[in-house]
């Protein structure tokens, strides 16, 4: 089983992405880390991946935004058509789930099939949405 977690720079991204790959590797998940870079223009290929995942802090006043680095990013995702994807993005008060939202329409513009999605805060979230995932891989 192979994963990519893309995941944005901003915010506390990227302690959430390792926290999550650690899960999905104590479940005998390979798994590549990638943050999103928006001066990059080379294609990202989802090709050797089972999964992939998506990340972004929720943003905005009352949320509903999602990090521009991660859009740029997701633009350049190919072979996506028919791949198991899921989202994530950090909490806050307000505005999460309109946030979770916008970054599985990213995936589905792709072609890709978002199968969970959560709102990540601690520990006790990523070990949870871990363990989701390595079943939806072990379908």
């Amino acid at each position: 089983m192979r994963a990519l977690i893309l995941y944005s720079k901003q915010g506390r991204l990227g302690e959430l992405a390792k926290g999550l790959s650690g899960v999905l590797k104590k479940g005998n998940c390979q798994v590549q880390l990638m943050e999103a870079e928006s001066d990059s223009s080379s294609p990202i290929s989802g090709a050797p991946y089972d999964l992939v995942i998506l990340g972004s802090p929720t943003l905005g006043f009352f949320g509903g935004k999602i990090a521009d680095d991660l859009v740029t990013a997701s633009s350049r995702l190919t072979r996506l058509e028919g791949k198991k994807a899921a989202a994530f993005v950090s909490t806050k008060l307000f505005g999460a789930g309109k946030s979770l939202k916008a970054v599985m329409a990213l995936l589905e513009k792709q072609g890709a099939m978002v199968e969970d999605f959560a709102a990540l805060h601690g520990q006790q979230d990523l070990e949870s949405f871990g363990q989701r995932l390595l079943k939806l891989l072990n379908r």
